[in-house]
């Protein structure tokens, strides 16, 4: 009886942590996905400051092509 016990609260904690693995690993997986999506474009001249852009293209005070900036985690 004692076994049976057991076997039941061994069963149950390794389902439980299986599910928890599960759920943590997705959520994960969402937050990479949006910072591989962030994109930030800025003048290569700091015209303007430090303000970015979420397109490419040119810079509204020089003209030159904005270029794409490393994302900070």
């Amino acid at each position: 009886m004692k076994t049976k016990v057991n076997l039941i609260i061994i069963l149950a904690l390794t389902l439980a942590m299986a599910v928890a693995a599960c759920g943590s690993a997705e959520k994960k997986t969402t937050t990479n996905e949006q910072v591989a999506a962030k994109k930030a474009y800025q003048c290569p001249m700091k015209c303007e400051g430090d303000k970015t852009y979420d397109k490419p293209g040119k810079c509204p005070q020089c003209k030159m092509d904005l270029e794409e900036q490393k994302v900070v985690n």
